[in-house]
């Protein structure tokens, strides 16, 4: 499985690793940049389910 970025959320991979799904994480830049400004533009909208 490829993860474009997990700065910004850290899912279930410990558990996707112990079932044996080999993953791969890019923290590929573009990846990293559109979650940062889909972030900052509606921030109201990640914290209603997934930010802190």
């Amino acid at each position: 499985m490829v993860i474009g970025e997990n700065r910004t959320f850290l899912g279930e991979e410990a558990l996707l690793r112990e079932r044996g799904v080999q993953l791969d994480v890019l923290q590929d830049a573009d990846c990293v940049r559109l979650m940062e400004n889909f972030i900052a533009a509606r921030a109201e909208l990640w914290h209603e389910d997934i930010g802190e």
